[in-house]
């Protein structure tokens, strides 16, 4: 009963040669490997055609039409950290859609680099093509749980326009993603910033690829943050001071959500695609829901449906 395989291949060629060849062609080695896996694949997906074969990138680089002739997703790269991640997907568009382009949800610390990067911007970058998860759900916290459930169950919402949509790479300040659908109703984006700047709180959001003159409804999902976070800033408002890591924070944090911020505009395809300016973010002082928690790292997922007419 078996439905999926990745066919990985980690090990790269050096020195190659075979003793079944003259000097003379040794230099047909490597092609003559090539064709042979592909006869290889060709044999075994037509014998098997219900098992999804996903093919892979790293050590063996074989990301390459040849190999989604037979398979028809590839995964990625090794190389699961959040932010390296962003810029090995962004460069795989400019020759493949993001239905080939097979992308996980991993551990933080990252095991490559050791960098701790927000759930949701783990998630946010890897949902731009073809999801998956490599964590041990044992080792996560029922917050954690919760969050990576509400994940999926938005994906398969959106499945569709994230695999087959038209993809665009925005350049501004942010990095800058947007995928629309096919009939320009819905569409997706998403902006990360690497580290934070001071005096730099003021973001937009940037879509292509929309119909000018029709309506859209552009909206995130309200998300509500650990008070921990915010570190001893939390004395600012406490009646009483709380150390840092100690059994009252701990407890505080157990109560007390920060909230995120709302975007809620009805707009037009055309004021989208020029910009809507975003909540600010957060400096220093005077947090509330109007403020946007946006860290090292920190990412947001936008949304927009076209709807009848602007509210």
């Amino acid at each position: 009963n078996i439905k999926y395989v990745k066919w990985d291949m980690n090990r790269t060629f050096s020195d190659i040669y075979s003793q079944y060849l003259p000097s003379s062609q040794q230099q047909e080695v490597f092609h003559r490997y090539i064709i042979g896996l592909y006869k290889l694949l060709d044999n075994l997906t037509k014998a098997f055609p219900d098992i999804l074969f996903e093919g892979c990138a790293s050590g063996g680089n074989r990301f390459d039409l040849g190999m989604l002739c037979y398979m028809p997703q590839i995964w990625a790269s090794d190389n699961t950290d959040a932010l390296c991640r962003y810029h090995i997907q962004n460069s795989y568009t400019y020759g493949y859609p993001l239905s080939v382009i097979s992308n996980h949800v991993s551990s933080t610390p990252n095991h490559q680099t050791l960098r701790t990067t927000p759930l949701d911007t783990r998630y946010n970058i890897a949902c731009f093509g073809i999801l998956g998860y490599e964590t041990n759900l044992a080792d996560l916290s029922n917050e954690a749980l919760e969050e990576i459930k509400n994940q999926i169950a938005q994906y398969k919402a959106y499945r569709h326009t994230f695999q087959f949509g038209t993809f665009y790479r925005i350049k501004q300040d942010l990095h800058n993603w947007c995928v629309v659908s096919s009939d320009q109703k819905e569409a997706m984006g998403m902006i990360m910033q690497e580290l934070v700047l001071p005096n730099r709180q003021y973001h937009q959001f940037i879509a292509r690829g929309l119909k000018e003159e029709s309506h859209y409804h552009f909206f995130n999902q309200e998300k509500q943050y650990n008070v921990k976070l915010f570190g001893d800033l939390i004395n600012t408002a406490s009646p009483i001071h709380i150390k840092q890591d100690s059994l009252a924070h701990h407890v505080v944090a157990k109560f007390v959500k920060m909230p995120g911020e709302v975007e809620d505009v009805h707009t037009s395809g055309s004021v989208l695609m020029y910009g809507v300016n975003l909540k600010q973010a957060f400096s220093a002082n005077g947090y509330s829901e109007q403020v946007r928690y946006f860290q090292d790292f920190a990412s947001r997922l936008y949304f927009i449906q076209e709807e009848s007419e602007i509210k």
